[in-house]
């Protein structure tokens, strides 16, 4: 265990420079290029952290482990081959069906169904209706944590929520797994409060997934369907508001919104 927190500052700085070097990078709100290498240090952390967590082990199959990467595979196919435009799964099939041309973002959507139901017919067997539930939490909640990811910190703060709630209501993990768990959450606070490396669509996709998987194997099918209509409210509503927009009409979610993020 002393080993993880050896090696995943290096793995996150290492990852940051590699990262720059290959000018995988975008544009941020601020108009300064920053790194997309934060699903590296996650990804990293993933397979530590639950290799390291028996009472966890349903969400580190091997399926698992092969359903976790390929959304990040997919993610970082969208960020370095992605156009800006079009936005959102609706806007990629509408240029779809006026173009006739595949875009990344189509790309993306469609591998992840795929590899979605290649998982669930690899896992356990399941009911018609949890069959769906998983289903529809596997694709929407990385495509959530996306939308999400337009502002430092926003699907950080997310995350931290859905955690605490996932811990909660799950066997009481050992002192060193919540060390663990905190580590990486103030490593990717750092690098993203201070605007030195961000998720991109290959992180924020990731953290989604793994969410989703330890979701579906963790808690009962009553709060899989809770928070599946909570998912689904927040996709309908993206189709319409600009979560951006809805947040800097409201003071009190536009300080939590600000809430952390470091100023240079």
């Amino acid at each position: 265990m002393i080993a993880y927190f050896i090696t995943i500052p290096i793995i996150a700085y290492l990852s940051m420079i590699a990262f720059r070097t290959m000018e995988l990078s975008v544009m941020n709100f601020e108009g300064k290029r920053v790194p997309y290498s934060l699903g590296v240090v996650i990804i990293f952390s993933y397979s530590f952290l639950y290799a390291h967590t028996p009472h966890l082990e349903k969400s580190l199959s091997i399926a698992s482990f092969i359903f976790v990467l390929a959304i990040w595979l997919l993610g970082l196919i969208d960020d370095v081959f992605g156009k800006p435009y079009p936005k959102g799964l609706k806007g990629h099939v509408i240029y779809f069906l006026k173009n006739k041309k595949v875009t990344t973002g189509l790309v993306k959507a469609i591998g992840t169904v795929v590899a979605t139901i290649l998982y669930l017919f690899s896992s356990e067997t399941r009911s018609l209706i949890t069959y769906m539930i998983a289903f529809l939490l596997l694709t929407g909640i990385p495509h959530v944590m996306n939308l999400f990811d337009t502002r430092p910190l926003r699907v950080w703060k997310l995350t931290l929520c859905c955690t605490i709630f996932i811990l909660a209501l799950s066997p009481l993990p050992s002192f060193l797994f919540v060390v663990m768990v905190l580590t990486l959450f103030y490593i990717w606070y750092v690098l993203e409060g201070y605007r030195k490396a961000m998720l991109g669509d290959n992180g924020a996709t990731l953290v989604g997934a793994i969410l989703a998987i330890v979701i579906i194997n963790q808690l009962t099918i009553t709060v899989q369907y809770g928070l599946l209509l909570f998912v689904l409210v927040l996709i309908l509503a993206a189709e319409k508001y600009s979560f951006s927009a809805l947040i800097e009409n409201s003071s009190f979610l536009k300080a939590v919104d600000r809430l952390g993020v470091i100023k240079k």
